[in-house]
């Protein structure tokens, strides 16, 4: 099955980029936009199963626009791209109902995974979270929603370097090598755990 996606960036250049990076044999780039605005025009017309936006673009953002997208193609996949500080945009992507966000520099691999949802399947899947402890659980979650390191050992109550030590542990376990990643794969398991009432590790 080809997944149709719609690419929405003011930058020409960068248009043309992702286009050469994401060729792939179950991929169809079915339309191009440069901002919002253009994006909801085209939904009038065309229908996606992605739609793949910047973050900042003129006269209707990507955060802005994701909730008359979502409107118009309820079970579309939205992903927001920036060229920010990642884990600091990684609450703002998550509040604004984003299923997912990039980085423009990222690996075509990368943006291959959050476009078919792979990161959040095989997470579901994946024996890593079969053995979670329900700390590391609670430190994945809060990466999900976009805390930092300084804050997680805040709310936990632990050092520093314990969260670093965890996070080294679900990066294994999830074989990913950013926080981007992990976030993520955890955004797709977050459905099964409740940040609210996790369980603090026992043992």
């Amino acid at each position: 099955m080809t997944t149709r996606l719609i690419i929405a960036d003011d930058d020409p250049l960068v248009r043309t980029g992702l286009r050469s990076l994401l060729r792939h044999d179950s991929l169809e780039i079915v339309a191009e936009a440069s901002d919002g605005a253009a994006v909801l025009r085209l939904l009038e017309v065309v229908r996606a199963d992605v739609v793949l936006m910047d973050v900042q673009m003129p006269r209707l953002s990507g955060v802005a626009a994701i909730a008359p997208v979502r409107a118009r193609l309820p079970d579309a996949r939205i992903i927001l791209m920036t060229t920010f500080d990642a884990d600091r945009f990684a609450v703002h992507a998550k509040a604004a109902g984003a299923d997912a966000f990039v980085r423009k520099s990222a690996p075509a691999t990368e943006i291959l995974a959050a476009i078919y949802g792979r990161t959040v399947r095989e997470a579901r899947g994946h024996p890593g979270a079969a053995r979670l402890s329900p700390r590391e659980r609670d430190v994945g979650i809060r990466i999900a929603g976009g805390c930092s390191n300084e804050e997680i050992a805040v709310e936990l109550g632990v050092s520093i370097n314990t969260i670093k030590t965890y996070v080294s542990r679900l990066f294994a376990k999830f074989g990913v090598s950013n926080r981007v990643q992990l976030a993520n794969a955890f955004n797709g398991l977050r459905g099964g755990y409740d940040a609210a009432g996790s369980t603090a590790d026992r043992g």
